[in-house]
């Protein structure tokens, strides 16, 4: 009597091995199928190809070459499809969500051709007013006229004899300044080491009377009883005035108002006080220009001598000031108006967009004004005078502001961006 077996490998053994047959039969009929599946859209794309090639249109619009199958626009299936299609809408998808495109907007063809009219509008003003500061014989052949508006600003505060009216002539007694020497005569010690110091140079070359940092300056010397300047050789002098060592207390609290002034009844002079920082230009000692060799600080304080002055600079700021204003108003005319019940951080985005979009046509309009300005010292045949400092400062403001926001962070901007479009999707499924 044989013994009973607590398992029967053999019968577990050969029951296991029915089922790897039946499969591998089942999977041998799979890879069968699936072959002349691949074989079936081989042949297809090739009819597709012949079709293509027959209508003669480019095949490489609708073909990847790389893998040799239909391009998933088409709903055709083969062996590589479904990787690629996910390969392909993975890129797609951070493409959406990276891009920085739409969040600078661009400007319609009328933003774009107001914003050149209201720049050409900048150079005719700055043709027909601005001009040079006063009549002059340039290079002793060329006459040309100076500007009606600076002319008039000239008239301001001076009487018919032109003298100082009595305002002026009151700040001018009673704002006396130590640092505001007009020859060396006042620095007998020094008066061989300042080179180009003179009346109508002084100012220019004295830092107390610059309207930007002045303040600074005017201050430091009233308070030490010296003047700073820096001559014509681009030397810098912090020159004692003896006569003024002993500063009196009264004066040092009320330095600033007598300062200002000081600046006040200079400004309606004859030579006037120079543009904001133009002083410092003579720091510029290279350059080989004209007839004379003049380097660049020689050219900017003969600028000076000639008119170029802080009145002759309110009138070049005329040209971007109306450029800023017409830009500004066509903007207001033509923004959108909000809607009232969109969420707080859509009308911050639409807020941002319309303000690089006001940005985005007032530098075009500066663009365009900075090279009709190009064209005018061209037209003056090189005159320096022609510049229009005031519109070039405001250019290379605007140039820097565009900068900015070409490298602004953006994280905020694609979240809101992303979010709205997520909702606008979600709109379009069907519920």
């Amino acid at each position: 009597m044989s013994k009973k077996k607590i398992i029967d490998f053999n019968e577990e053994l050969s029951s296991i091995q029915d089922s790897i047959s039946s499969i591998s039969s089942d999977s041998f009929y799979v890879n069968r199928m699936n072959q002349e599946n691949v074989e079936e859209i081989e042949r297809l794309e090739k009819e597709i190809s012949n079709l293509f090639s027959k209508s003669n249109l480019q095949q490489d619009e609708i073909f990847n070459g790389k893998i040799n199958h239909i391009d998933s626009n088409l709903s055709m299936y083969s062996k590589e499809y479904f990787k690629n299609i996910s390969d392909e809408l993975e890129k797609q998808l951070l493409n959406d969500v990276n891009n920085r495109a739409d969040l600078i907007p661009s400007l319609t063809k009328i933003d774009i051709t107001i914003s050149v009219v209201i720049g050409l509008v900048g150079v005719i003003v700055d043709l027909f007013l601005v001009k040079v500061p006063k009549d002059i014989n340039y290079l002793k052949k060329y006459q040309q006229g100076g500007s009606p508006f600076t002319e008039w600003l000239r008239t301001l505060g001076i009487d018919e004899n032109g003298k100082l009216n009595d305002f002026f002539q009151i700040l001018e007694e009673k704002c006396k300044v130590n640092f505001d020497a007009s020859t060396t005569k006042a620095f007998p010690d020094y008066a061989n080491q300042v080179i180009g110091f003179y009346p109508k140079t002084h100012r220019m070359m004295n830092l107390g009377h610059d309207p930007l940092f002045g303040l600074i300056f005017g201050l430091i010397d009233m308070f030490n009883g010296r003047t700073t300047l820096i001559d014509s050789k681009g030397i810098i002098h912090c020159i004692p005035i003896e006569k003024y060592q002993d500063f009196p207390m009264d004066n040092k609290i009320f330095a600033p108002l007598i300062w200002l002034g000081h600046i006040l009844s200079d400004v309606c002079t004859r030579m006037g006080i120079p543009i904001p920082g133009w002083g410092v230009t003579q720091l510029l000692q290279f350059g080989n220009y004209g007839e004379n060799s003049r380097t660049v600080a020689d050219i900017t304080r003969w600028m000076y001598v000639e008119g170029y002055d802080i009145r002759h600079f309110l009138t070049m700021g005329t040209v971007p000031a109306v450029i800023e204003m017409c830009t500004k108003m066509y903007f207001k005319f033509t923004l959108s108006k909000e809607e009232f019940l969109s969420p707080i951080y859509i009308k911050e985005l639409k807020s941002i967009q319309n303000n690089i979009r006001l940005e985005k046509m007032i530098f075009i309009a500066h663009s365009v004004a900075v090279s009709g300005n190009i064209g005018k010292i061209m037209m003056y045949h090189g005159n320096p005078l022609a510049l229009n400092f005031s519109e070039w400062l405001v250019f290379v403001k605007q140039s820097v502001q565009m900068l900015l926001i070409q490298s602004r962070d953006v994280t905020g901007e694609k979240i809101v961006r992303n979010r709205s479009r997520i909702d606008e999707e979600w709109k379009k499924l069907p519920l």
